[in-house]
């Protein structure tokens, strides 16, 4: 699941709140979600993270952003916390790059990376930095349907996963085509696909519709091993009783024992 810290949807989409929104670990249970993805697109929660992850005591693997636009610190120190704290978490299996590509991604220069908050030479130097406690960590990066660009092969090579998403719910209905473009550029990447139950694009809810479909399909991708897994985005919807949360949470508990392959 996608996690984000209470309060975190007030100022940019206008739903939520710091006092009443559910906490992240208490949204993994209530979902029956086993892992999460806390991602600090505000800036907090603030460090130091050691109390904080004590929610996250029994949640199974646990990954950690240092790309996610917040701003009180700069890229380099959050990846420096990340890998601070994965020495005292044994579950932090990982760190994540969200909103890492910038626009749709297109270079600026014939021939050139493509537009991201890092370079193709950072991502990598990153890479070498992810022996943490006698274990080495993922990394992960988000990337969008509208960012195919395939300058952007470049910036997945050396990470171990891409997380797939469509931002506005209305683009979802060309979600097969999407996923086969992004096929075209990285076909043996390990990926994971991004579920929204609210349209953050649009800033309105997700018609039940539409949550019926990217399920479906990101199911059958399952289980045909076209991807890894699905990420629910995200924790504090988790307690606003929107219906495409609890259509999701009882799909969830539906489909929760099916085995996917052997």
């Amino acid at each position: 699941m996608w996690g984000h810290d209470s309060g975190s949807l007030v100022k940019g989409y206008g739903i939520g709140d710091k006092g009443t929104d559910i906490e992240p670990a208490a949204a993994l249970e209530y979902m029956g979600i086993p892992n999460i993805c806390m991602v600090r697109f505000t800036g907090t929660p603030l460090p130091p993270f050691d109390e904080y992850v004590k929610q996250f005591a029994k949640t199974k693997r646990l990954t950690w952003s240092f790309v996610d636009g917040g701003k009180n610190f700069t890229t380099e120190e959050k990846k420096s916390q990340a890998l601070d704290l994965a020495t005292r978490t044994p579950n932090l299996v990982g760190l994540d790059m969200d909103d890492f590509f910038i626009g749709d991604a297109v270079p600026k220069t014939e021939g050139g990376e493509a537009q991201a908050h890092l370079s193709v030479a950072q991502v990598e130097a990153v890479t070498k930095e992810l022996e943490v406690a006698g274990r080495r960590l993922d990394l992960s990066m988000v990337i969008y349907s509208n960012q195919l660009h395939p300058s952007i092969k470049r910036h997945i090579d050396p990470v171990d996963a891409v997380y797939f998403w469509t931002w506005k719910a209305r683009d979802l209905v060309n979600l097969e085509d999407n996923f086969a473009a992004y096929r075209r550029i990285a076909p043996a990447k390990k990926t994971l696909l991004g579920i929204y139950m609210w349209d953050f694009g649009e800033k309105k809810t997700i018609p039940l519709e539409l949550m019926e479909h990217q399920c479906r399909l990101a199911l059958d991708w399952l289980k045909k091993g076209e991807i890894e897994g699905l990420i629910f985005h995200c924790t504090p919807l988790c307690g606003m009783k929107l219906e495409a949360v609890e259509w999701s949470k009882n799909w969830i508990s539906h489909h929760a024992n099916d085995v996917v392959r052997a």
